[in-house]
């Protein structure tokens, strides 16, 4: 009996052991990603309507979303954290909410779809930095956002005559595009005419 308790006591210590060796892995590589890796990206803070934004576009540009389902939004506050879920949902906290902690929890998403692994490794980095990399090129970290959350300026309403112009070089369009149609086909017939005349030579 006494032999059994200090077994499972050694493989519960073990557990634990190897429970707070994992924690702390993760722990590393939040610090190195939030100080040493993307610091820039972590700073930059995002409202929960400019996250939105990016975060649809992130999808779309690295085909998170399938054909039949989307990579789902959801929104926690306090002290809970972001998360990611397989390949079909985020979790976002409004209270802390960044470039760094969005690109995070996408770059898991897309690991799974691609790999069929959680993790914080060098593959998890690698697609992170890409994601950060995509926003800088889109100057999203600048005034791109500020540029698309700006309200749009009212058109000026037409009149009746700017109205009749407009159908009317609409149609003038249409007309010019029909007629290119109709002297490709009649290209095509005398092709086809001088072809048959060619080999009825040989009849």
């Amino acid at each position: 009996m006494r032999k059994k308790n200090i077994q499972n006591i050694l493989l519960d210590a073990i557990e634990i052991s190897a429970k707070l060796r994992n924690k702390m892995v993760h722990l590393i590589y939040y610090y190195k990603e939030k100080t040493e890796w993307f610091p820039e990206a972590f700073k930059k803070q995002m409202t929960r309507m400019e996250a939105e934004i990016v975060f649809r576009k992130l999808c779309r540009h690295f085909k998170l979303d399938g054909i039949y389902s989307k990579v789902n939004l959801y929104w926690v506050s306090g002290n809970r954290c972001p998360k990611a879920y397989g390949v079909s949902a985020v979790k976002l906290n409004i209270d802390c909410n960044d470039f760094g902690r969005l690109c995070h929890e996408l770059a898991h998403i897309a690991m799974c779809k691609k790999y069929h692994k959680m993790g914080h490794n060098k593959i998890h980095k690698k697609i992170m930095k890409k994601m950060i990399n995509y926003c800088k090129r889109k100057n999203w970290f600048e005034n791109e956002l500020n540029r698309r959350m700006a309200p749009k300026p009212e058109k000026p309403e037409l009149t009746k005559d700017e109205i009749r112009q407009q159908k009317i070089l609409k149609l003038e369009k249409a007309i010019k595009r029909h007629q290119t149609r109709i002297k490709r086909c009649e290209n095509a017939i005398k092709k086809a005419n001088r072809r048959i005349s060619s080999l009825r030579r040989f009849i």
